[in-house]
């Protein structure tokens, strides 16, 4: 009932750190005006709201350290705005969903220390404002798509502890923003290049 009397020109909910569990209200997509809506470390659990379509102006989505499950949902292709969706230390499961690679404005993806399965799509070679690509610890498996090679604003590329196979392309060595690279406890092969520190002057960590 509190939802119901907000105004609808909200546009920050911030509502992290507040000890809050339980679960979401669907009354907040009532907010037609968010922007930023911060539920993070907390203690939300189940399912989040599926009416991400009646939010077409968020643009930051941060919902870490929380128990929420279930599938990355496909309303958030609405979300066009969207420039930070951060989700990691949940229980997110099933596979990364193509129609990311659709939120043109996205500049960080945190979605570490989850459960989601399958590859990595292509798709996500159009995200060419994406600086933080962070899904570690999940259960990613395949080989990296070369065309990742064109995300050149690229800063973080964080994949360890996944399932990941074959070598790292060569295109990665052109990603001259890079400042974090982590491919740690997968199963890559083949080597690195010899002149790869030249190709990637801003490299701070490099882990394998």
């Amino acid at each position: 009932s509190v939802m119901r009397s907000w105004s609808h020109r909200v546009v920050a909910l911030n509502l992290s750190e507040k000890a809050l569990e339980g679960t979401i209200s669907p009354y907040i997509s009532n907010l037609s005006f968010l922007q930023v809506l911060d539920l993070s470390k907390d203690s939300f659990h189940g399912h989040l709201f599926e009416h991400f379509s009646h939010l077409p102006l968020l643009d930051n989505l941060s919902i870490r350290k929380n128990n929420f499950e279930g599938l990355i949902l496909q309303t958030l292709s609405h979300c066009q705005g969207l420039q930070i969706l951060s989700a990691h230390d949940n229980q997110f499961y099933g596979s990364i969903p193509k129609f990311l690679g659709g939120l043109s404005e996205i500049k960080c993806f945190n979605i570490l220390r989850n459960r989601l399965t399958g590859t990595i799509p292509v798709a996500l070679a159009n995200l060419t404002k994406l600086e933080w690509f962070i899904f570690g610890q999940n259960q990613i498996q395949g080989n990296i798509p070369p065309e990742l090679g064109s995300l050149t604003h690229l800063m973080a590329f964080i994949m360890q502890m996944n399932n990941v196979t074959g070598t790292l392309p060569e295109s990665l060595f052109n990603l001259s923003a890079l400042e974090d690279l982590s491919f740690m406890s997968n199963q890559l092969t083949g080597h690195l290049p010899k002149d790869a520190g030249r190709f990637l002057p801003n490299l701070q960590r490099l882990y394998m």
